[in-house]
C-alpha cells in the first residue's frame, strides 16, 4: 500500500459534496485534492493546439491570451491529470443519492422506537425524501444525534473501502 499523507477536511468535504459539475482528484504525490471544473476539462479538449506531450499543453494553456486565471488553473489542472502517465491523481467518487437513501432506510430499520421509525418511513417516499427525513429528525434530537453518527459511520466506511480499493493507507493530518 501507498502511503500518502491528506489533509483530512479536505478529502471528506470532497469526498461528501461531489457535483456533476466538478470532479475531485486525490494528488498521491502530495496529498492534495484537486478540482477539476468539467467546463475546465472541456475547454482543454477544446483548445486548439498540436501539442501532444504535457509540457506542450501547459505552455500552450499558459500563453493562451483569453483566458482567465482560474480557467488557466482549472485547464493546466485538467492536462496534468489527462497526461497522468504514472496514475498520480486518483478519480474521488462523487457520492450518489442512492447511496444516502439507502443510509436511511437502513437507520430507520435500526430504530427501536416504532412510532418514530413509521414517520420516517413516511417521510422518505417521493421527492423530498432527504429534507422531510431531515425535518421529522428535528424534533427527536437523540434520534437526530444518532442519524449523524450513524450517517458519519457509513461516510467513513465508503472512504476507508475506497482507499482500499485505490492500495492507497491515508496518513491523515
Amino acid at each position: 500500500m501507498k502511503k500518502v499523507k491528506i489533509n483530512r477536511s479536505n478529502f471528506e468535504l470532497s469526498f461528501e459534496l461531489g457535483t456533476d459539475e466538478t470532479t475531485a482528484y486525490l494528488d498521491t504525490e502530495g496529498g492534495t485534492v484537486v478540482l477539476v471544473e468539467d467546463y475546465a476539462a472541456r475547454r482543454l479538449e477544446n483548445l486548439d493546439t498540436d501539442e501532444e506531450t504535457l509540457e506542450g499543453m501547459e505552455a500552450a494553456i499558459q500563453t493562451h491570451a483569453d483566458l482567465s486565471d482560474w480557467e488557466r488553473e482549472q485547464m493546466l489542472a485538467a492536462a496534468r491529470i489527462e497526461w497522468d502517465d504514472a496514475n498520480r491523481y486518483r478519480p474521488i467518487p462523487k457520492q450518489d443519492s442512492q447511496q444516502g437513501y439507502r443510509d436511511m432506510q437502513e437507520f430507520i430499520w435500526s430504530l427501536d422506537d416504532e412510532r418514530l421509525r413509521e414517520l420516517l418511513e413516511v417521510a422518505i417516499q417521493g421527492s423530498g425524501a432527504f429534507r422531510r427525513f431531515k425535518d421529522v429528525l428535528y424534533r427527536y434530537p437523540e434520534a437526530q444525534a444518532e442519524w449523524f453518527k450513524f450517517r458519519d459511520e457509513r461516510q467513513h466506511q465508503r472512504m476507508r473501502d475506497w482507499f482500499a480499493q485505490e492500495d492507497i493507507e491515508p496518513e491523515f493530518d
